[in-house]
């Protein structure tokens, strides 16, 4: 018989810390066995991605999080998506010409950063270690550097040559595994660690956020925090309830997704073919009107109704691939998960 397992699957009974990067992996671990909770230990792992993975997850981008104690009847949820300045004008860019959303390179359709408002909301409520501690990892490495990621590599040989990526390309065109270093994040990392909020929305990083902002961000967005405890959205599947962040997030789809998958006749065996193309089918289908529906005050609930979902459900044919349309846009982001021992799980 031949066994193929290009990965293997880790168990762990104290805790555990999954990221798509192995150093804010074993930083998030070093958190939990330094008495740190599963907070502790994904505010730290975030961190180091908002170093080593910017194209992904910087600084200036957003967070959203849900985070389940034993006992609780539904987990806790943060929306830290950051809001547009005040001094975004919609009808000033449509008489600009825009009327489209831009994939890159556009200031006036980036929210004010959410990211470091969501790290100190955690950590406010459910932080055990110093933040001093929780942040020192990732600015050891901003500041004596990480081998970049080939998907590192990659996003940076689509940027132009612009000032900004001064840390990328002085050295010349970056190859994965050549060595980063980014001072000026490691200084911000240790602006944040010392004085919190205004170490990052005050002061020199403030003024050169609304400089990038370009008369989109004004110092009354930056003093206000982007951060919101919200209610869950739920959805029974599987005989269990999934919860995710409510509208502005996302969120809603991974439920959708499921809820359709759970109706189609999935194989018993998730080796065979027909396994991932009915879940990739699910997932189109849950998506096929997102850009119409998802706005900041959607109504997740109704996004969720079963008279809405069935006939996405009855659209999957188990042989063909469809494309309902809505769900091609490009783009992405970094998902992270910690549980420590106690059972507190975090979700970001």
């Amino acid at each position: 018989m031949r066994v193929h397992a290009p990965y293997t699957t880790t168990y762990a009974t104290e805790g555990m810390v999954c990221t798509g990067e192995r150093l804010a992996s074993v930083v998030g671990v070093a958190m939990l066995r330094a008495g740190g909770g599963a907070v502790d230990a994904a505010i730290a792992a975030n961190a180091v991605l908002t170093v080593t993975h910017q194209h992904q997850c910087g600084l200036g981008g957003d967070a959203f999080a849900l985070v389940y104690r034993p006992g609780d009847r539904e987990p806790a949820v943060l929306n830290a998506s950051g809001r547009a300045g005040s001094g975004a004008d919609p009808d000033r860019l449509r008489r600009g010409g825009r009327v489209r959303m831009p994939e890159r390179g556009e200031v006036s359709v980036v929210p004010v950063p959410g990211c470091v408002d969501g790290w100190l909301a955690l950590h406010e409520r459910f932080g055990r270690l110093a933040l001093t501690e929780i942040l020192e990892p990732a600015r050891v490495y901003a500041e004596r550097g990480f081998p970049a990621s080939p998907t590192l590599a990659a996003a940076v040989a689509a940027l132009p040559r612009i000032p900004a990526a001064a840390d990328y390309q002085e050295a010349g065109p970056l190859r994965a595994g050549s060595i980063v270093r980014r001072p000026g994040l490691a200084r911000a990392l240790a602006a944040i660690a010392l004085h919190g909020r205004a170490g990052f929305y005050q002061g020199e990083f403030g003024e050169r956020l609304l400089e990038l902002g370009a008369g989109e961000y004004t110092v009354s967005d930056l003093a206000r925090s982007n951060a919101d405890w919200v209610e869950p959205l739920g959805l029974d599947v599987w005989g269990r309830r999934l919860w995710t962040v409510p509208p502005n997030s996302q969120g809603y789809l991974t439920l959708s997704s499921a809820w359709i998958a759970e109706r189609l006749s999935l194989p018993a065996d998730p080796e065979s073919p027909r396994w991932p193309h009915l879940l990739v089918e699910a997932a189109r289908q849950a998506a096929f009107d997102r850009d119409e529906v998802l706005h900041e005050g959607a109504d997740g609930v109704a996004l969720l109704a079963p008279e809405r979902l069935a006939p996405r459900a009855a659209a999957v044919d188990p042989e063909r691939v469809s494309s309902p349309g809505g769900c091609t846009r490009r783009g992405g982001t970094a998902f992270l998960c910690a549980a420590d021992e106690a059972g507190m799980g975090v979700s970001l």
